[in-house]
């Protein structure tokens, strides 16, 4: 005789959120954020190091130094996007693109979203690839070819740059080049690279800058510090907008083309995010009270406006890649393979599997 299920049982077709380990993965957390530590650790994955960058500090021992927002001027801003068209594990077919804005007189009078470039890439090329675009992007052969596990993010990355050093040789002095990411290029991106675009900001007299929205700084044991120093500047100043100077420490001078801040850029913004800003022709107050003043849009409040639309431009939606796996579909049947080849090519057993 079959007995009804008891109440919060799990039965066959129901979406219930029951799980094991609840309560110890909120202890975890909780513990992490209120356990004393004594080091905030940089996790850029570069710089030439073997290890994180590790120094001493506590998220309370940072200043938090108010923000008096002004004009943006001339503001550049760089983003890319990406997506893949096929993904046979032994070789990917990747699309990938680097837009800009400009916005000027507070309007964005530039707009350019280029073509996406469609590139085929397997392990037994990738190497290859990465030496020519790098060595493109370095002047000269690089160091070293960094590991890629995700070609398509690589080929992105490197895209972004290359409109970074291109922007950098169009903007006019005085002008703001902000960049989508962290100045130092994370482990895709070569030191050589970072280098010689901070000197042709230099020598341009442009300023550089770069907004990171999901940063690498953490507190003890990976207790993520933006979000720590954006609740204390809740609780201490209010709603304010204010800048957190992290890279308080000398080794920093000696490993960084700038400074590194954690900003709350709009007194109502929910967000706060990791900001570097290079030394260059214009002090970092003024570089920081810009981008304050760039992040008051109601959509995007507390992010710069200019960086917003830069994604817009650069981001590739799902009808996109729709049609661009429908235009390659085309081009492999243009060249011979039959349909049935085609379809083995794009199968993905995940999407039967989630179709329930």
């Amino acid at each position: 005789m079959e007995h009804p299920p008891q109440i919060g049982a799990a039965f066959a077709g129901a979406d219930l959120a029951e799980s094991t380990g609840v309560e110890e993965a909120a202890s975890f957390v909780v513990d992490l954020l209120h356990r004393p530590a004594s080091d905030i650790r940089v996790a850029e994955g570069q710089l030439d190091l073997l290890d994180d960058l590790v120094i001493d500090g506590h998220p309370d021992a940072f200043e938090l130094t108010p923000l008096s927002p002004i004009e943006p001027g001339t503001v550049w801003a760089v983003d890319g996007g990406s997506c893949l068209l096929a993904d046979a594990r032994s070789f990917q077919v990747a699309a990938y693109r680097a837009s800009r804005v400009r916005f000027r007189n507070g309007l964005t009078d530039v707009v350019q979203t280029p073509p996406l470039t469609v590139r085929a890439v397997s392990a037994a090329e990738v190497e290859a690839i990465a030496r020519e675009i790098l060595t493109e992007l370095c002047g000269t052969e690089p160091e070293r070819i960094p590991e890629l596990p995700r070609p398509v993010d690589a080929l992105r990355e490197w895209a972004e740059w290359a409109e970074v050093s291109r922007t950098i040789a169009d903007a006019e002095a005085g002008d703001v080049v902000l960049v989508d990411g962290s100045l130092h290029g994370g482990p895709l991106v070569p030191p050589q690279v970072v280098r010689r675009v901070h000197d042709e900001a230099v020598a341009r007299g442009v300023a550089l800058a770069g907004v990171v929205k999901a940063s690498t700084l953490f507190w003890g044991r990976n207790a993520p510090l933006v979000t720590l120093l954006k609740r204390r500047g809740d609780r201490e100043l209010g709603p304010t907008p204010w800048a957190a100077r992290i890279s308080t420490d000398p080794v920093f001078g000696r490993l960084y083309v700038g400074e590194i801040f954690v900003a709350h850029l709009a007194g109502t913004a929910p967000h706060a995010f990791r900001v570097d800003v290079a030394r260059g022709p214009a002090g970092v107050d003024e570089v920081l009270a810009r981008l304050s003043g760039a992040a008051d849009d109601p959509a995007f409040v507390g992010y710069p406006y200019p960086l917003a639309r830069a994604h817009q431009a650069a981001r590739v939606t799902g009808y996109a890649v729709a049609d661009l796996r429908r235009t390659f579909r085309d081009a492999l049947s243009r060249q011979g393979m039959s349909e049935d080849d085609i379809e083995v090519l794009f199968q993905d057993f995940h999407d039967i599997l989630n179709r329930s």
